[in-house]
């Protein structure tokens, strides 16, 4: 027995030198993951904005229907990614700094590590100052390895807790959204209104629990000390441990206030947050007083996004053609399909729903059976949907056509829409082919505008009156 308890202690005694030298050694692994991470973090950001771009353009789409909440909130988690990362990168190149800071002053140490007070023969309040004040070599080795390590560490908790912010404000923002989907499903019901009254409660509840449970760990862990408030509080902590995700970085937030005062806390919060919104405002400081803003679209403003000779690996968010200036007597007009049109689209062409749903398996099978027992149709022809045969396509793009209005220089042209893939990035939409032949050489405007749903379609009934043409684009052209 006693020899059992011999090696359990010896065993902990191994386990705890080898933690104690990994945790002198702790600083190589710093200086590799920070230098790792910044690499990473700075020919990345592009990359994510790219991805970014492409999901907000083909999945979260802002629409009128049920997933606009889901669409929403989407978009604000991968709307925060960028801010962590930048917040993320300025922590570590401050710990990289310290760090190379730290390795100097020891290397320094080597050669001497003592002030001769003496040769400075400092006078007056200076020779009592001075001394006291500057930190010997070792001293500063030491606090500068503090503050690095725990600077390290800091950079993960405050990146986790606006991880968990966001995650958090998207719950509730989708539970609320509920409502939109109970509405849509089952109107203005008795039962409808009793669920959206049950879940405007729980969302008041979850709310309010949010808000303690984030007041709690910006106080200290204060709720958890209240002997009669912290049984109330335990359950919206263990809710909101989950569903913020704090479980993960839970120690590191435990260890920094029971072993840092609070005012370093505080003070290195308010530094690290200072330095990130000084370098957005600065990123976002634009001296251009007189021109345009982005959000300023007309003809007198060249988009190049407009023109496929001139986009730079971007998106056809509206329409295009395919430059400013035109040799040719047919000019094509791309016209992108954003599932934003869903709702009008589904209100004016009921008929053309489903025109994309894929062939399954049990569909496969059973028109190959069938094919077996009747010879005069094939295969192909089974599997084909009623709703593309090329009768229907014809009656559904006359209908889609009746959504839009496609004006030169203010006067309406004949649509002739088809459907088409863009080369740029595959961008689904519709094709015209504009005849120029008519228009002298010169400047024009082409007017893309189409039916938008004005409102909120789950506070009344969908009618035709409330659809509107809105403008989609206006592109500028020279015909030469």
């Amino acid at each position: 027995m006693e020899e059992i308890d011999r090696d359990d202690d010896s065993k902990e005694g191994k386990l705890r030198r080898w933690v104690a030298n990994l945790q002198l050694e702790s600083w190589q692994l710093e200086l590799l993951i920070t230098g790792f991470s910044i690499f990473l973090l700075a020919s990345g950001i592009d990359e994510y904005e790219n991805i970014r771009a492409r999901i907000n353009f083909n999945k979260l789409v802002a629409t009128q229907d049920n997933t606009v909440i889901f669409a929403a909130a989407g978009k604000a988690i991968l709307g925060t990614i960028p801010y962590v990362i930048q917040f993320f990168l300025i922590s570590l190149l401050l710990h990289l700094l310290l760090r190379g800071f730290w390795i100097g002053i020891v290397g320094l140490s080597s050669v001497s590590n003592t002030i001769d007070y003496d040769k400075l023969n400092l006078k007056g309040p200076f020779k009592k100052y001075i001394p006291k004040r500057v930190r010997t070599l070792d001293d500063l080795i030491f606090y500068l390895d503090q503050v690095s390590s725990v600077i390290f560490a800091y950079t993960y908790l405050i990146v986790f807790s606006i991880i968990s912010v966001v995650l958090v404000g998207c719950f509730l923002f989708i539970f609320i959204g509920t409502i939109n989907f109970i509405t849509g499903t089952f109107g203005m019901s008795s039962v409808a209104s009793l669920g959206i009254v049950l879940i405007m409660i729980l969302f008041v509840l979850l709310f309010i629990g949010a808000i303690v449970f984030f007041l709690d760990s910006i106080l200290f862990s204060a709720f958890k000390k209240s002997k009669w408030f912290s049984v109330i509080f335990f359950p919206i902590y263990r809710v909101f441990s989950v569903l913020s995700l704090s479980f993960i970085y839970r120690s590191i937030y435990y260890h920094l206030i029971t072993n840092f005062k609070r005012k370093h806390i505080v003070s290195v919060t308010l530094v690290l947050v200072a330095v990130a919104v000084a370098t957005t405002r600065l990123n976002s400081w634009d001296r251009h007083t007189f021109f345009p803003g982005d959000g300023v679209h007309n003809a007198r403003v060249i988009e190049t996004s407009f023109y496929d000779d001139e986009r730079k690996s971007r998106f056809v968010y509206s329409a295009s053609i395919p430059s400013k200036v035109v040799k040719e007597s047919f000019l094509p007009l791309f016209v992108r399909y954003s599932p934003s049109m869903n709702m009008s689209l589904a209100f004016f062409c009921p008929d053309a729903q489903g025109i994309n749903d894929k062939t399954t398996l049990r569909e496969s099978i059973e028109a190959g059976v069938q094919s077996q027992f009747d010879s005069t149709k094939t295969v192909v022809e089974l599997l084909q949907k009623d709703n593309v045969s090329a009768e229907n396509l014809i009656s559904i793009i006359d209908c889609i056509e009746s959504t839009f209005e496609v004006k030169v220089d203010g006067e309406l042209i004949d649509l002739d829409f088809s459907f088409a893939y863009h080369p740029n990035e595959n961008e689904k939409g519709f094709l015209q082919m504009i005849d120029l032949e008519a228009f002298a050489r010169g400047k024009h405007v082409i007017t893309v505008n189409h039916f938008e749903y004005q409102g909120a379609p789950f506070l009344g009934e969908v009618t035709r009156e409330r659809f509107k043409m809105t403008q989609l684009a206006e592109i500028v052209f020279w015909k030469e």
